[in-house]
């Protein structure tokens, strides 16, 4: 997989520079006394957020780091400068300018050296088996719906309107009243607890009252005097 685009980017890069530069792809500063281009693939990172359940298919991000060493500081910028826009004439590369710190340069024993990097998806396709298909349209349990009503209180009771309610699970928001209330839809068959973010006077609470609790009164919460 990653070998084969290291294949690709070889055989690009050598299209570029002059024929008399060997391409390696070990760290910059390693040279063989030839003029060198050095494609370090120096990090990975996962392209799909942590949020998402299933990755379809999977895919992370390889970065790689360009330097080009040679006898000539003049030979070796012009042909830096031939590879970074060559890479900037192609869509599907995307450039970075890093800022790498005294300490990675002192790890590989060199002074620090002009670079660039090429960011590119390594994308591998997955089986997910076939989804049966619907021969029924959807059915919603309106019995299981219920309005769960609270009440924002303050030091001393004092209702806070416009606090935000939001539950935690499927992200239903929610404002008070003057009076401190609101009133939220949730699946009560789904809820064990009642877990929500209240955002009131540019704070944020997390809240958990049992779900049993929640079902014939109003609920209370009372946040922390000493917060508000």
């Amino acid at each position: 997989m990653i070998a084969e685009i290291d294949h690709d980017l070889e055989e690009w890069i050598a299209t570029v520079i002059d024929s008399k530069y060997k391409i390696t792809f070990e760290h910059p500063g390693i040279r063989d006394n030839k003029p060198t281009v050095s494609v370090y693939l120096y990090q990975m990172e996962n392209s799909i957020p942590r949020s998402v359940a299933r990755e379809i298919p999977l895919e992370i991000t390889l970065s790689y780091l360009l330097t080009v060493q040679s006898e000539s500081q003049l030979d070796s910028h012009k042909n830096l400068g031939n590879l970074l826009f060559a890479a900037k004439s192609r869509s599907d590369l995307e450039i970075g300018f890093p800022s790498l710190a005294a300490d990675f340069w002192q790890a590989l024993g060199i002074a620090p050296l002009p670079h660039f990097t090429l960011r590119l998806p390594l994308v591998m396709a997955r089986n997910v088996g076939q989804v049966p298909t619907i021969k029924a349209p959807p059915r919603i349990d309106i019995d299981s719906i219920t309005n769960i009503k609270g009440f924002v209180l303050g030091p001393s009771n004092q209702p806070i309107a416009n606090a935000k309610v939001t539950l935690a699970n499927i992200k239903t928001v929610a404002y008070t009243d003057n009076k401190g209330l609101f009133s939220i839809a949730a699946d009560s068959k789904a809820l064990h607890e009642f877990n929500c973010k209240i955002d009131a006077k540019g704070k944020q609470f997390s809240i958990s009252v049992p779900m049993q609790k929640t079902q014939n009164a109003p609920i209370t919460i009372h946040l922390d005097t000493l917060e508000v």
